[in-house]
């Protein structure tokens, strides 16, 4: 997983003791006071390994917004401004405005203000965007307790599944769930909803193992989850039970939250433990270690 080697990096290079600076390199958000709790963000994409075939313009601008929103979701903070920067190829120089269009149409459905950009020209079509909210209750991966439940707001593989099918000859059209896949919706009102009881919470953009094994190492926990407990038939109509497993556990791009909080709320799948790790407790009773390991960007 080399993205994480070099986020490690990046972390110990700009490394921060600020009081302004609350919570720096290593969450789904940075957190500063400037006399409001300011959340910042930032993500990419780009042509070659980000878009599936088939996505439309509104779709490109939607979810260049939308992984934003979902970073600012998962640390519970209200989303307020936007900023882009957009590359663009001879062939997508033409599409420009209804790129522009999916990210306005999801900026009013949340209140968010598009501030400011900028345009640039180059070999393929990648878009980098900064997103700015307000946290009155800042929630991290770090303050997961021993006896918290673990819950997740969603069913999970919708957007793996879709992709595999893609990859394997169906058009956008036949896929299992195609919103997953091309137009994610990002968990903002969840997220404000959660972070009032939530002790840790995280996105679910990489996979459901990564997202646990990253609130584990924070809060220095062990997360115990339940085969038994996991929903596997929106996935099970498509594939059989394992792959529809590996589906939940491993791969990206659902965009749903999950956290740990004494409260139980959305879909309860496991708990928080005295331990180090992540672990699953199959429905036989054998307990495996649940890998380090999901959608990778290099």
């Amino acid at each position: 997983m080399r993205e994480f080697e070099l986020i490690g990096k990046a972390k110990e290079l700009f490394r921060v003791e600020r009081d302004d600076v609350i919570v720096g390199i290593d969450d789904d958000c940075a957190l500063v006071d400037v006399g409001t709790r300011l959340a910042l963000t930032t993500d990419c994409l780009h042509e070659k390994t980000d878009f599936p075939k088939g996505i439309k313009p509104e779709e490109i601008g939607h979810l260049a917004l939308a992984i934003n929103l979902s970073d600012l979701a998962s640390c519970g903070a209200k989303p307020l401004f936007f900023l882009y920067t957009i590359t663009l190829s001879d062939y997508w120089i033409e599409y420009f405005e209804r790129i522009l269009k999916g990210m306005k149409n999801l900026a009013d459905k949340y209140g968010v203000a598009v501030v400011g950009g900028d345009t640039d020209f180059g070999d393929e079509l990648h878009i980098s965007g900064f997103a700015i909210g307000k946290a009155e209750r800042f929630v991290g991966r770090d303050g997961a307790k021993v006896g918290d439940k673990i819950c997740v707001t969603g069913l999970l593989g919708k957007a793996q599944l879709s992709l595999e099918q893609l990859m394997n000859g169906f058009s956008r059209y036949e896929i299992a769930y195609p919103d997953s896949l091309f137009k994610p919706e990002p968990r903002v009102e969840e997220g404000l909803r959660i972070a009032k009881h939530a002790n840790s919470m995280t996105d679910i953009s990489d996979s459901l193992a990564i997202s646990l094994h990253q609130i584990a190492k924070r809060s220095g926990v062990g997360i115990k989850i339940y085969e038994e407990k996991i929903p596997l038939d929106h996935l099970t109509k498509f594939v059989d039970y394992e792959k529809a497993l590996e589906l939940f556990l491993y791969s990206g791009g659902d965009y749903e939250l999950v956290f740990t909080s004494k409260k139980s709320e959305y879909i309860e799948i496991g708990e928080v433990i005295e331990d180090e790790g992540v672990w699953i407790v199959r429905r036989d009773g054998r307990v495996k270690e649940v890998e380090f390991r999901g959608y990778a960007h290099l």
